[in-house]
Order: C-alpha cells, then structure tokens, then sequence
C-alpha cells in the first residue's frame, strides 16, 4: 500500500494564495495595472483554486489567458488544475485499491485534455502500479537462478520510478535467493530453491 501512498505525494495543488502573489506582483511600471474585468477574473480565478474548485478555475484561467494570450505562468497554472479534479478522484479509487478505476479517472481527463502532461505522467506511473502484482507473482513463481533473474529484471523495469524503500529491500533479499539459488545449481544439487521471503503489505 505504501506504492500507493507514495502515488497520493506526487498529487499537487497549488496554494492560491502565494500564487496571487507572483502574478500580481508582476505587474510593474513595465506591466499596467489590468482592467476591471481582468481584477474581477483574476479574483475568481484564485477563490476557485482556494476553495478547490478545479473545473471553474480551468475554465477561468482560459478567460485569461485569452485577455493575456502567450502568459506562460496562466497556461501553466490551468495544465495544473485541469489535471487536479481527475487526480482528485484517481487518488480516492487508489485509496481504496481500486488501481483499475484510477486509471478509468485519467483516462476520462486526457481524453478532455490530451495534451496535460502531468495527467499523461500520472497514466503512466498507474499503468506500471497495475502491472506490480503480476510482475511480483512472477519473481515468486520463478524456479531456476536465470529464470529469477529474468524475472528481477522485468520488475525492475515494469516499476522502474515507482519503487518504495521496501520494494527495493525486498529486490535485494531477492538478489541473494538467487545466488543461492545460482550456487546449488553449479553444485548440481537437485532442490526446490527456497520460495523468496514475500514481500511485506504495502509494497
């Protein structure tokens, strides 16, 4: 579970309050102060970032950056929430080990916003957390040391960024089943090799 745990951190929103700050402080004798409508939306913008309302405050960033087109900090701040509400509710089905349904959540906010890279991110650290538990079947179910080997090696690369300080424990007790298991096989012993220690709850 703690995978998953270590999924719900790289889950970002911003704090609205700083973010006021940076832009509008940017408005200086080189930037006139914008007009009326730009305050009342800028205003807007940042309440519905505060109160955690990503859908409004996506819609309100486009206005902007449609008064202000080309402004970098508005199209990053809208990428960020039109990704937040999906990852809100990705983050409740993995919560509940529903890895399956997460997916279904950001796959529903790339089909909307197909160019959002942290969504697309997200796809991809979901699509290698939904494939742990059949690369961990595989390590147990594996017999021979090139057989273990194979199968270590697939895992690392199937999880590769997603690996937790136990999951990385865990690869290094493996790595030890397996020149056990190396060295019976070149003393011609014919055994079982001992089935690795499993992996602790929470990978």
């Amino acid at each position: 579970m703690s995978m998953m745990k270590s999924f719900a951190g790289k889950i970002f929103l911003l704090t609205a309050g700083a973010a006021t700050g940076v832009f509008l402080n940017g408005c200086g004798p080189d930037h006139p102060a914008p007009p009326t409508e730009r305050n009342e939306l800028v205003v807007r913008f940042f309440t519905s970032m505060k109160n955690g309302d990503s859908s409004a405050a996506a819609e309100q960033g486009a206005k902007l950056l449609a008064i202000d087109p080309g402004n970098d900090y508005i199209a990053r701040l809208i990428m960020v929430q039109q990704s937040n509400s999906f990852i809100q509710q990705a983050q409740r089905k993995l919560n509940s080990g529903d890895v399956n349904g997460a997916l279904a959540v950001i796959e529903q906010g790339l089909a909307r916003y197909p160019l959002n890279r942290t969504l697309v991110q997200v796809r991809g650290s979901l699509r290698r957390l939904r494939n742990a538990p059949r690369l961990l079947q595989a390590m147990r179910d594996a017999k021979s040391s090139s057989a273990m080997n194979a199968a270590l090696t697939a895992a690392n690369i199937g999880l590769a960024g997603e690996k937790s300080p136990r999951l990385e424990a865990y690869f290094n007790r493996y790595r030890e089943e397996i020149a056990a298991a190396a060295a019976r096989e070149r003393a011609g012993v014919v055994v079982e090799p001992a089935a690795p220690v499993s992996i602790p709850a929470g990978k």
